[in-house]
């Protein structure tokens, strides 16, 4: 479907995630990481951040705070923001993308879903949806080529064909790309983001440490231990 028709537009400017393109967002330069049913202080200690050291501020606030603000990509503090709305948690990068570049969200994904769209200015838009250990879906939004990826790359091609996220030439904007991708996520499993939370009073904190991935879990399998309650145990041996 041609990106200039009607119901293309609608997805392009669904007023749920219009706001992503919008000077104020982070989207285009930075990143969002939404998991579901987790609490702000797991995900905090996902990114190797001290949950106790986190301060109430709004986005104002942490973006002219003297600290915050020498941070680059690569070096400096590496920050987050966490938000709550519904059954997800958000975690909130500026100008970084740790989530994507350090892992963090297959970590955070080992046990449930994650969705992040991660982007530098100027570059194509990073957009993964993880679930339960699986890579399930990916796209690069602003790319002159289709980028889908994972288990199930064609899992939205219904709704990415009616927003004309197939018509490459001329290249979509990559803030439309994001906006329809969120709408179309969003739906499917149930999550959404306001400016209003994004730009408010969250918890936020840092740390100046390099990333340390979380130790795997212990994985113990049940039926060993059942087996081995079962095996017969050797005689007593005789008294000499």
């Amino acid at each position: 479907m041609n990106e200039n028709s009607p119901i293309a537009a609608r997805y392009r400017l669904d007023p749920d995630w219009a706001w992503l393109t919008s000077p104020a967002s982070v989207a285009l330069d930075g990143a969002f990481t939404f998991v579901h049913r987790m609490s702000a202080t797991d995900v905090f200690r996902a990114f190797d951040i001290d949950p106790g050291s986190a301060r109430l501020m709004t986005a104002e606030q942490a973006l002219g705070d003297p600290v915050l603000r020498t941070a680059s990509f690569d070096e400096g503090p590496q920050w987050i923001r966490v938000a709550e709305s519904g059954d997800w948690t958000v975690a909130v990068e500026y100008s970084q993308q740790k989530t994507h570049v350090d892992g963090v969200a297959s970590h955070l994904a080992r046990d449930t879903e994650v969705v992040f769209v991660a982007a530098n200015e100027g570059e194509p838009a990073v957009i993964n949806y993880l679930s339960h250990g699986e890579y399930v879906f990916a796209l690069e939004c602003g790319a002159p080529y289709d980028t889908r990826g994972g288990r199930r790359p064609r899992l939205f091609d219904e709704e990415m064909s009616e927003a004309g996220l197939f018509d490459f030439i001329p290249i979509m904007p990559i803030g439309d790309c994001v906006v329809a991708m969120m709408a179309i996520l969003g739906r499917h499993l149930g999550f959404s983001l306001t400016p209003e939370t994004v730009n408010g009073p969250l918890p936020t904190a840092y740390r100046m440490h390099l990333y340390t991935p979380p130790n795997p879990p212990l994985r113990v399998n049940p039926q060993a231990g059942a087996e081995a309650e079962q095996s017969p145990k050797p005689p007593p041996s005789s008294p000499a």
